[in-house]
């Protein structure tokens, strides 16, 4: 039995201005890969012979070019032949110039290419969105349960297992499909929170009813200016359509009723935040800039947050990560311990924030390179290219060469930062991930 494979993973914000090119595109990381593992190791402990067709992953941004995803679908459909089935990681918000829901598309020539009885099972982000053709043309579909994602890997394990149990002839799975005109932020619906947290519930109880095999909530990227946005159950059943229709509506219903309830955990100003943190008996106070979301696709070089750190005089803070390649080059060549001037942000977003000159030193000089979990396996190892921390009065900025995202203790352990050295850590974040939260 042969199973193509792959991982296709983007998430666009179409308020950005500059689009995802090919060569931001990495192989799979973070719980993109986890899932693919997922899929992977499940298909492979049953005897089943995987052919991997792609792995690539790119951090929320602009549009992707449509050179790139082309290449990516082709990547794809190029190997979709004297195969059994497919079983394919797939974001769910991936946009490309032109393409306004590219798991659609990608979804739909594949079903041309294999046929109509070819078995095709998506595992998906929690932040998807749901098109009813891609109901049409997929035989089942998983997400993630959490935000942040912590699932990846159990959400490729349910994936495979869907599409195993097709091709054993062991069940007949039928999807119900039900969605509401909800633009959610990811900060108002982390599932640690209620009211998300009681619908992660139910929908377990779903997931627990005789018949059904699996069931998913998906909130969606609310930062994508595209027709047919909205929040989504899915709800997956041996064979039976009608409990699974049923299932799909309670579980959105149950959403709906709930909308007034999404919001933001706390906040507050900018300059309330900061006298808030400064004045808290907490050792070390974390700040989500959100406004400024790398891992929601923002440019991640906006510099409003860092200009009210340096006017508040904060005497202890770490700030970043914030993108500006030519700051890391002039800090790269003046070289560790050396005062410089630099005039950073404000490069691609000059919108929300102009750029801001200031005087500091350069402190730490890196290649990037850091292990996920602090984990030194290879396949943990993440390049994030060349990173500068120059220091600004009493703030450590990290300026990165590349775009990137601190979703992690180790990523600022590997450039010798401890963050909870500090009093302040400002993440250019919606929310902390897991691993910052604990």
């Amino acid at each position: 039995m042969k199973i193509l494979v792959g991982a296709l993973g983007h998430e666009s914000n179409t308020f950005t201005s500059r689009p995802t090119r090919l060569e931001d595109f990495l192989p799979a990381y973070g719980d993109a890969r986890d899932a693919q593992e997922g899929i992977t190791s499940t298909l492979e402990a049953s005897g089943a012979e995987v052919v991997l067709t792609i792995s690539r992953y790119a951090l929320p941004g602009g549009r992707v070019e449509r050179s790139a995803y082309e290449k990516f679908k082709n990547a794809i459909l190029s190997k979709a032949h004297d195969v059994d089935g497919v079983c394919l990681f797939m974001h769910g918000a991936m946009l490309a110039e032109g393409v306004d829901c590219c798991e659609n598309d990608l979804l739909a020539a594949l079903r041309q290419k294999v046929g109509p009885q070819m078995p095709i099972v998506l595992a998906l982000d929690l932040h998807a969105n749901i098109l009813p053709d891609m109901i049409e043309n997929a035989d089942a579909i998983a997400a993630y349960h959490t935000a942040p994602h912590i699932d990846g890997l159990e959400t490729g394990v349910r994936a495979a297992n869907l599409l195993l149990g097709i091709l054993n002839g062991e069940i007949k799975p039928e999807m119900g499909f039900a969605k509401v005109p909800m633009l959610l932020p990811g900060e108002f619906a982390q599932t640690r929170l209620d009211p998300t947290a009681s619908l992660v519930e139910l929908m377990h109880q779903v997931m627990a009813l005789p018949g059904v095999l699996d069931a998913s909530l998906l909130h969606a990227m609310a930062w994508a200016d595209v027709p047919n946005q909205g929040v989504s159950a899915i709800v997956v059943t041996d064979g039976d359509a009608s409990l699974a229709q049923r299932e799909a509506n309670r579980l959105i219903s149950a959403f709906w009723s709930q909308r007034q309830e999404f919001h933001f955990p706390e906040t507050r100003s900018i300059d309330d935040a900061i006298e808030v943190a400064l004045a808290a008996p907490e050792s070390t106070v974390f700040l989500s800039d959100s406004g400024d979301n790398t891992t929601a696709g923002t440019p991640s070089d906006i510099t409003v947050t860092l200009e009210r750190l340096i006017a508040h005089k904060v005497p202890d803070a770490v700030y970043g990560a914030l993108w500006d390649t030519e700051a890391v080059e002039a800090c790269m060549a003046a070289g560790v311990g050396k005062e410089i001037t630099l005039t950073i942000g404000g490069k691609v977003d000059k919108q929300y924030g102009p750029p801001l000159k200031a005087t500091g030193t350069v402190r730490i000089l890196s290649d990037g390179r850091f292990y996920r979990g602090g984990v030194r396996k290879p396949e943990n190892l993440i390049e994030r290219g060349s990173i500068a921390v120059w220091r600004v009065g009493g703030i450590d900025v990290v300026l990165s060469h590349r775009r990137t995202s601190i979703t992690e203790p180790e990523e600022l352990r590997s450039l010798g930062i401890e963050p909870l050295a500090y009093k302040i850590v400002v993440i250019k974040a919606g929310y902390l991930d897991t691993a910052l939260e604990a």
